[in-house]
């Protein structure tokens, strides 16, 4: 990465090195869904600031390190990015799927509050897996907002996220402990909105949990799964994860049936 980029463009840059697609186009919307931040007035103001490749400002290395360029925009609206060439690899892709999608983990930002309520909300309304119920959590953007300013004075409890061509697609919730007989320790949550299950998003989440914790000194991951989530236990078997223990009944469904629930655990 040139260090002249800001800082800020950084997701968008590695939205555009991870893309397969010749042509993108961009909502304004899914742009500041992949960057986390909003973007300055001059965007939505000016055509010039998206065609622009010189410095000082260095926004536009974010697509053109990646090979991508500007070939259309409408203000407030889109973006259309294209490049002239494609490796192999990417060509083969685009032959396997008419759509190809990429996606980034990113950190949770503050301006991602409000879109993370609704994607937990979106959630909980496709799948009976998850621990709370549709409008069960009465989470706030304000009480969320608080909640991620204490988190980094902790430095081990975060949310990630998984943007897909702008879209928020699922997430994983790491939950350091603040005792500090147990600060090696994090809960894991992780969820994937149904039409982007089975895309290798839950997998990628795990891994983005494992670096990210790594980096903090956490070497122990726990989670828990219901009996009946197979698919969940299959990914996390997959990714090495031990079952410790069963908790019968643990768990009462909509229904009023009863499932057993079963801890999981890993050491990275």
């Amino acid at each position: 990465m040139i260090k002249k980029m800001e800082k800020k463009y950084i997701p968008l840059a590695n939205y555009f090195e991870v893309a397969l697609q010749q042509e993108i186009t961009l909502s304004f919307n899914e742009l500041e869904n992949i960057m986390g931040q909003s973007l300055p007035n001059a965007a939505y103001l000016n055509k010039s600031w998206w065609k622009k490749t010189k410095p000082p400002l260095s926004h536009y290395l974010s697509w053109t390190n990646a090979g991508y360029y500007v070939i259309e925009v409408k203000l407030g609206n889109s973006v259309t990015f294209s490049r002239t060439q494609m490796k192999s690899t990417e060509s083969n892709a685009s032959k396997n799927e008419e759509n190809p999608s990429a996606y980034i983990i990113r950190g949770i930002e503050a301006s991602d509050a409000r879109s993370f309520i609704h994607l937990q909300e979106e959630i909980l309304q496709q799948t009976d897996f998850m621990y709370n119920v549709q409008n069960e959590l009465n989470l706030t953007v304000q009480q969320l907002r608080k909640n991620l300013t204490y988190w980094k004075q902790l430095k081990n409890r975060t949310i990630l996220l998984c943007v897909l061509n702008g879209i928020f697609a699922g997430y994983a919730v790491i939950h350091g402990y603040k005792q500090s007989k147990v600060q090696h320790v994090a809960s894991v949550r992780v969820a994937v909105k149904k039409e982007y299950q089975q895309k290798g998003i839950g997998s990628a989440l795990m891994k983005a949990v494992e670096n990210w914790s790594k980096q903090r000194d956490i070497s122990r991951l726990e989670l828990s799964v219901m009996e009946h989530n197979e698919i969940a236990l299959h990914l996390f078997n997959k990714l090495g994860f031990q079952q410790e223990g069963i908790r019968q009944n643990a768990i009462k469904l909509n229904d009023y049936t009863y499932v057993n629930e079963y801890s999981l655990s890993k050491m990275i």
